[in-house]
């Protein structure tokens, strides 16, 4: 009989646990719903918050680096005349935002990544120093690129697209065996003490050989140059800003110059011993001279019209400059003899005539040769050195293509060895 209390009691007990277990499952379910109601309602605000607390303020402490890649994907009219330049140009810059490191980790539970916003981020604020007038086409793009090779936090990049028109002071001394820079320079708001702005050294800028639009007066070389410097815009503030000087490089083609310039003035100088025809006492001679020497300073007046205004010579200004000289020289030589003429036998004023031709002849043959060298040594040497350029930009292709990186010296552009 006590077996069967005990056994009931067993049972009794037995059930009144299991109604436990149930009560305290269900209670458990309860406060797991209301922890998930509660931390759903609570995850934006806490990933705000948090997102919040590892964004940095849009004025960072820390001088920020900037990495820009500039590529020429046109170039159009290059006006010698009021020295600018027409280009569509695309600007590459990225630097590093640790502000968002936790927007990986946040994006990563999520279909969409955050985009890069310039209101709420660290903004290099680049400007274009020496565009002429507004952009016709501009366009910004912001892309964010986590874990990104060589680099300890996030990275953003910006796509700048623009199209303009863009001042640059010609270098017109060689002219017309000229070459110009076509440069873009690349500049902050912000000063030296916040922003750094250098070449990319994983991308190497480029210019679009086959969009080059005035082909029939230049030529384009394959390189891109840049340099870094600083600037200081007093109509803006005080301080020194870093520039970045993005440059492609042309060369003029002779070919026009050479057909109606300088023949013709060679045919004008080759006229000028025409008038050994004429007696030296006749007063003739000297008038044919001092036409020849008018047009010539018809042609000087047309180089000028096609020129700037400069305050040094160009190669061709001193070439006509020194027909016009050769000229007078002439004209002086017909007066000289017509005056001579009237106190001296006539022959011997012919063989004075004659000598004094043949020295003129060899000056102008000489000073030929002496102008053609150093044309050779000036103009056309640094025709070569850009070809070298060329040849050293392939290298530095070669070497980024193998190694992903490239070699830097300090500010400079950048410069490959041979291995």
């Amino acid at each position: 009989m006590s077996s069967d209390i005990s056994i009931q009691q067993l049972n009794e007990t037995g059930k009144t646990l299991v109604h436990s277990l149930q009560d305290t499952a269900f209670l458990m379910n309860e406060a797991a719903s209301s922890l998930h109601n509660l931390a759903s309602r609570m995850l934006p605000e806490l990933k705000k918050t948090l997102a919040n607390d590892f964004t940095i303020r849009r004025e960072r402490d820390d001088m920020v680096t900037v990495e820009v890649k500039c590529t020429f994907l046109k170039i159009g009219d290059i006006n010698t005349l009021s020295q600018d330049f027409d280009a569509e140009v695309l600007v590459q810059a990225k630097w590093e935002e640790p502000a968002l490191d936790f927007s990986e980790r946040v994006a990563s539970h999520q279909d969409d990544r955050p985009l890069y916003d310039e209101k709420k981020y660290w903004n290099p604020k680049l400007i274009i120093t020496n565009v002429i007038e507004e952009f016709h086409m501009e366009v910004k793009t912001y892309n964010v690129k986590f874990q990104e090779s060589g680099y300890n936090h996030a990275v953003v990049v910006l796509l700048w697209k623009f199209d303009g028109k863009f001042r640059e002071n010609l270098e017109l001394e060689h002219f017309p065996f000229d070459i110009q820079e076509l440069t873009i320079q690349v500049s902050s708001d912000r000063g030296i003490e916040e922003i750094d702005i250098i070449e990319d050294t994983h991308a190497m800028s480029t210019v679009n050989i086959n969009m080059f639009q005035d082909t029939q007066e230049w030529s384009i070389y394959q390189h891109v140059e840049c340099v870094h410097k600083f600037t200081t815009r007093e109509y803006a503030s005080t301080a020194i800003h870093p520039v970045l000087h993005v440059q492609s490089r042309v060369k003029r083609k002779v070919g026009f110059f050479l057909w109606n310039y300088i023949v013709i003035v060679l045919l004008i100088l080759g006229l000028a011993f025409g008038t050994t025809s004429i007696d030296p006492n006749n007063p003739d001679r000297m008038a044919c001279t001092v036409t020849l020497f008018l047009t010539g300073v018809t042609f000087k007046l047309v180089v000028k019209a096609t020129l700037p205004t400069i305050s040094y010579l160009t190669y061709l200004d001193i070439y006509i400059l020194g027909a016009l000289v050769f000229l007078t020289l002439q004209a002086a030589e017909s007066a000289i003899m017509c005056a001579l003429s009237k106190v001296l036998h006539i022959a011997e004023v012919v063989e004075w005539d004659q000598w004094i031709m043949a020295s003129l002849a060899v000056i102008l043959i000489a000073f030929h040769i002496i102008f053609g060298c150093y044309i050779y040594g000036t103009a056309l040497e640094k025709r070569r050195q850009m070809k070298e350029k060329d040849k050293e930009y392939g290298k530095k292709r070669d070497y980024l293509d193998h190694h992903g990186v490239l070699l830097t010296v300090g500010y400079s552009s950048l410069m490959v060895e041979e291995e």
